[in-house]
């Protein structure tokens, strides 16, 4: 009996240290991949991108899935109906897997979907915000 205790204890610290161990480093890894798979393993997860959370008294937005588009790209914000809800221009990338932008014109709302914009777009924008360095 008095073995059985100190056995019993070390087998329920060892199991409890193996479950809670792992390879998740809590850094949501994002991919292009329109065939990747969420942090659970199987939910797909979709190649659109779209906002997660906006701030508008700092005037910044996250989206989810933007690992494709370029630091400093201009980027379209939509509704569900097509609608143009706001105009973003994107921050560098972080480690964190979610993507930051400024809120440059308009308002983003959670779920609006994040696309980048066009050429003659992008350039008509260049000219109004301009970066401080050019």
């Amino acid at each position: 009996m008095k073995t059985l205790i100190p056995t019993f204890l070390a087998l329920t610290a060892t199991l409890l240290f193996t479950a809670c161990a792992g390879s998740d480093t809590g850094f949501f890894d994002e991919t292009d991949s329109a065939e990747a798979t969420s942090a659970g393993g199987s939910t797909p997860v979709t190649a659109q991108a779209s906002i997660v959370h906006a701030n508008q008294t700092e005037r910044i937005a996250t989206i989810r899935r933007g690992y494709s588009f370029k630091d400093g790209a201009f980027l379209i914000v939509k509704d569900s109906q097509g609608q143009q809800t706001a105009v973003l221009k994107a921050l560098p990338k972080r480690i964190s897997g979610l993507r930051t932008a400024y809120v440059l014109e308009g308002e983003p709302f959670i779920n609006n979907t994040v696309t980048l914009a066009g050429a003659a777009e992008a350039k008509r924008l260049a000219k109004i915000y301009r970066d401080p360095e050019q």
